[in-house]
């Protein structure tokens, strides 16, 4: 082989490598800033709050359909009076209640009558359990109801008024109200209440992938970000897909296994190959096969930081 082939060869070689150098390997980094949007927030009531505070903003359980079981320690006037109770609540809001073996509410009764201060008596005990709070819900997994003094009026009001805090009121200041601290018969539920529940359940049952916080930079050809996304959503989310665009152009997309409501997970990913030096935007976007409460929250838009 002859000099002037070995020159050409080499010749070759280093435009390839050349070639390589200026389309593969990461240049200067350079951040990217996150393109701020202002999303809808749910769940905002437009009503007086008045007669309808809860322990923690926007309580509620994930379905409408909410399971319930009755210990069979009751006796048959304190069943009758919790089937009675979950009954109206069921007639004076959208929420259903139905018997199951597993029951999200858990009925109990006890017939030692417990002193609160001389001359009351605690007449039932009730609360959520497993609370997960959200940026939108706090939803409630589970609950508890103690009966223990039976019910004197016409209709079942210690029932009624356990049954509401399990569904996560508290006390009022009202003495009309069927949640004031001592109970009487003339009690009612209030509108504002029943506006609540509504409200809060008029929320179908989905899940809510929420980007709440993105660090990137470009290098030459390449993307390096760290992202965070979490669930506020009232049910867990199933898999779902990170997709990367380089302007419109899709350049990668990332599987993420399912996330339980309130928790969250960040992504690491280096050297995500562009394919371009120019370009005017990078979007991450969060691509699912189901239904979620709020679509505005999927997506973010990167741009480059002026310096």
């Amino acid at each position: 082989m002859d000099w002037k082939k070995i020159l050409v060869i080499l010749l070759a070689l280093f435009i390839i490598i050349l070639f390589f150098t200026y389309w593969y390997l990461p240049n200067n980094a350079e951040d990217l800033e996150m393109e701020i949007k202002s999303f809808a927030s749910l769940a905002n009531s437009t009503f007086s709050e008045e007669n309808a505070t809860q322990f923690y903003p926007n309580m509620r359980f994930a379905y409408k359909n909410i399971s319930y079981k009755i210990d069979e320690g009751c006796s048959l006037n304190k069943k009758e009076d919790m089937v009675w109770a979950f009954g109206i609540i069921s007639q004076e809001t959208i929420l259903n209640f139905y018997s199951s073996n597993n029951g999200e509410i858990k009925v109990k009764c006890d017939d030692r009558a417990k002193s609160e201060e001389p001359g009351l008596f605690i007449a039932g005990e009730g609360g959520p359990v497993n609370v997960s709070i959200g940026e939108y819900f706090s939803v409630i997994e589970g609950g508890r109801i103690l009966l223990i003094k039976e019910s004197n009026c016409q209709r079942p009001n210690v029932a009624i008024h356990e049954l509401l805090h399990v569904l996560g009121f508290d006390h009022t200041n009202n003495p009309n109200d069927i949640l004031y601290p001592i109970n009487k018969c003339e009690q009612t539920i209030s509108k504002n209440l029943v506006l609540k529940i509504n409200e809060l359940y008029s929320y179908p049952s989905f899940h809510d992938l929420e980007i709440q916080q993105v660090n990137a930079s470009i290098s030459g050809r390449f993307l390096n970000f760290n992202i965070s996304v979490k669930n506020e959503g009232l049910i867990d989310s199933e898999k779902f897909y990170l997709d990367v665009y380089a302007d419109d152009k899709k350049v990668e997309e990332f599987e993420l296994e399912q996330l339980k409501i309130g928790y969250g997970e960040n992504l690491k990913v280096q050297n995500v190959f562009v394919g371009k030096l120019n370009f005017n935007k990078i979007k991450l976007i969060i691509r699912t096969d189901f239904e979620e409460l709020n679509k505005e929250n999927n997506e973010v838009v990167l741009e480059i930081k002026d310096n």
